[in-house]
């Protein structure tokens, strides 16, 4: 079993993170991989609304609800805890070539910082927080690192540096 490479997406909130998974799963899917997104909430969520039938089927004591139809299929699972990012790929994300990831900060996989000038932070990765697990940055402000830097314009660029990163054929 092939493990699907795993690659992460931080930042200060409103930093651009969603905008710039979107355009790289946009741009990815028309090179031909199949690219599958997570996203780290760090509340509780539903997507299990109240009166609608998987609902029902939770409340009643459900572990697992799937909502299938045409085009698309959802399975609600009831967990005591958070499942682990890897648990998670290596249980439903096998059938991909590359698993876009955003948060999960802590986690020990590559990671893109994604970081925005009008915020006026510094990046979350360097300085007294290094992380050796950050591969590149994606910012409207230029600076001098020790990874790759990018502008959140160069789709194309970054799409074809990740590919090289985990050597995927796109």
């Amino acid at each position: 079993m092939k493990k699907v490479p795993l690659l992460g997406f931080i930042g200060n909130s409103n930093s651009g993170k969603t905008t710039l998974l979107t355009a790289l799963i946009a741009d990815f899917t028309v090179a031909g991989l199949k690219v599958g997104a997570v996203k780290h909430h760090h509340r509780s969520f539903t997507i299990d609304h109240e009166g609608k039938d998987s609902q029902r089927f939770t409340a009643a004591g459900a572990r697992k609800t799937i909502i299938t139809g045409p085009k698309q299929t959802a399975l609600i699972e009831q967990t005591a805890k958070q499942l682990p990012l890897n648990d998670l790929a290596a249980t439903y994300l096998q059938d991909l070539d590359l698993i876009l990831v955003e948060g999960f900060k802590q986690i020990e996989i590559p990671k893109i910082e994604v970081q925005r000038q009008a915020l006026n932070l510094p990046l979350l990765s360097r300085g007294a927080n290094s992380d050796p697990n950050l591969i590149a940055v994606i910012s409207d402000q230029k600076q001098i690192l020790d990874v790759p830097l990018f502008a959140p314009d160069e789709i194309s660029a970054i799409s074809s540096f990740i590919c090289d990163y985990f050597e995927l054929n796109s």
